[in-house]
């Protein structure tokens, strides 16, 4: 007998009309949220505040201490235990006074644990470790392989550990990593001998993890998953005994609780929410559950909240400033139109205003900017110049080439096909100097350039011409063919210029020589017909 078949068979008392009864519960509605109605079996309450992929968004994370801190307040006014939770991806990049700005955002928050993703290593597992050395946060790894001449951070990561609510109650909290992860690291080397198991034996080692907390007398237990969406709803059919998975890695906004969306039933017929609260620290999500008094969900409550409507915290800013220095204000802004949830997938009004700044400031052509290069947002107000760098955390330096025109038709097709992935990567790319339109299955329809006169002139999508030669910035990723993008990729001959800055520095300027306040807005420079 396996270990899943020994666990259904030691829990065989599990009434079979438990998942009925759940069915029936799913009429209730909130402002937010479809929930499982209260049963009078409700013993347990518990509020779990949880947040994904902040990637290194510093003005972000000073509006979520305020957030999660009065969140907290009102959980146990209700008499509900209270965990703060991190599903990874809270560093990024190589910005190391950044990443450490990043991780004091833990210790400040008080988050009780977090499961490392895969950006938490592009400053080395060895960085890494010794940025997680002094918080107080419990770093959870079940999946994480070290080698024998370990760099330190298998002393700070443990598989599992069970936390004491206020209540007394035991939650078991367990930790998993992207088993993906070779394919999101720029080198496997930064992972410094550490290896991340597959998918099949994640889920058996985490059936294992299971068994040996409810030996331990927990029947509550929450998996901080940084395996992604698709993965994740394979663990919530696949092992038995988790309650709850609040996910990342795939950048997933998911609202409310919903049958076969985010609630799945365990082999052992239980009910298992999924959550994940998309990118950058825009979002995050407040679950309220209660708990039947051998561990099964009765009440699920899944609320998606804004971050930028929570003032920053004091104490979170002053952290960041004795780290990183005071910004300065730049500009007063008005944000038109908000930046996309699938920031992949559609026209971002953030990256027109860059490409543009990017244009006008360096006497270009045509920009480009791959999507996914964009990790955060603005919001209307004072804007600082941390707002605007803390967009860009991979800091990839400039470069002006010559582009012609058959490999600008090439990237934007390929780029386009993202409308059809799985995953929505690489992602559109966001253009200036052009215009232009895909159909559903993003296939190139109609691109029009803008020269610097103001005239227009369409470029034949289907027969481009190899021998008409742009002048294009975009950034080293894309200058190494990143993305697969190797039709962007440019030796020594077809580079004009290379600068030593980022977008941030080139749009910092840009905002200083604008008329207060400025605005930012689509103008549908980019069409899906």
């Amino acid at each position: 007998m396996n270990i899943l078949s020994s666990y259904i068979s030691k829990n065989s008392k599990t009434p079979p009309s438990y998942s009925a009864k759940i069915s029936e519960y799913q009429t209730e509605k909130s402002q937010s949220t479809n929930t499982i109605m209260h049963s009078p079996n409700s013993k347990t309450k518990t509020t779990l505040w949880y947040v994904n992929d902040i990637h290194c968004q510093i003005p972000k994370t000073e509006r979520l201490v305020s957030a999660a801190h009065q969140t907290e307040i009102t959980a146990k006014q209700n008499g509900s235990d209270f965990l703060k939770l991190c599903s990874g991806d809270t560093f990024i990049g190589s910005d190391e006074k950044r990443n450490i700005a990043a991780a004091s955002f833990f210790n400040v928050a008080g988050i009780h644990a977090q499961a490392p993703g895969n950006h938490e290593f592009d400053i080395t597992a060895s960085k890494c470790a010794e940025l997680l050395k002094n918080s107080n946060t419990k770093i959870l790894g079940m999946n994480m392989n070290f080698p024998d001449n370990d760099n330190g951070l298998s002393k700070k990561v443990m598989r599992s550990t069970v936390h004491i609510g206020e209540n007394g109650e035991k939650y078991g909290l367990i930790g998993v990593q992207p088993s993906d992860i070779n394919e999101r690291l720029k080198k496997k080397e930064i992972l410094e001998g550490i290896t991340i198991d597959g998918t099949e034996q994640t889920m058996q080692k985490l059936q294992e993890e299971v068994l040996e907390l409810q030996k331990q007398g927990v029947n509550k237990i929450f998996l901080l998953s940084h395996e992604g969406n698709t993965v994740e709803k394979e663990i919530a059919r696949n092992v038995s005994g988790i309650d709850v998975i609040l996910g990342g890695h795939s950048h997933d906004l998911i609202e409310g609780v919903k049958d076969g969306k985010n609630l799945f039933y365990s082999p052992a017929g239980e009910p298992v929410v999924i959550t994940q609260a998309g990118r950058d620290g825009n979002n995050f999500g407040i679950l309220n559950l209660e708990f039947d008094e051998n561990g099964r969900i009765t009440y699920v409550q899944n609320n998606i909240m804004e971050t930028n409507s929570y003032s920053p915290n004091m104490i979170m800013s002053k952290t960041v400033n004795s780290i990183l220095g005071e910004s300065p204000e730049i500009g007063d802004l008005i944000l038109k139109d908000k930046i996309p949830q699938n920031a992949l997938l559609e026209e971002n009004p953030c990256a027109d205003f860059v490409a543009d700044a990017l244009k006008n400031n360096l006497n270009a052509d045509i920009v480009l900017i791959n999507s996914a290069n964009f990790r955060g947002s603005v919001h209307t107000g004072k804007i600082t110049e941390r707002d605007i760098s803390s967009i860009f955390p991979f800091s990839n330096k400039l470069f002006k080439v010559k582009l012609n025109e058959k490999d600008l038709v090439d990237a934007v097709n390929a780029c386009g096909k993202s409308l059809i992935a799985t995953n929505s990567k690489p992602g559109l790319l966001q253009v200036s100097g052009l215009t232009y339109k895909l159909d559903k299955e993003g296939c190139l329809k109609e691109m029009v350039y803008t020269d610097k006169q103001g005239k227009k002139r369409n470029i034949d999508v289907n027969n481009p011409d190899a021998n008409k030669i742009y002048t294009a910035v975009y950034d080293e990723f894309l200058v190494d063919g990143g993305d697969n993008l190797g039709m962007l990729k440019r030796d020594d001959k077809d580079i004009i210029e290379r600068y030593n800055y980022d977008k941030d520095k080139v749009t910092i300027d840009y905002i200083k020589t604008l008329n207060q306040p400025f605005e930012i807005k689509k103008d549908n420079r980019i069409q899906i017909i």
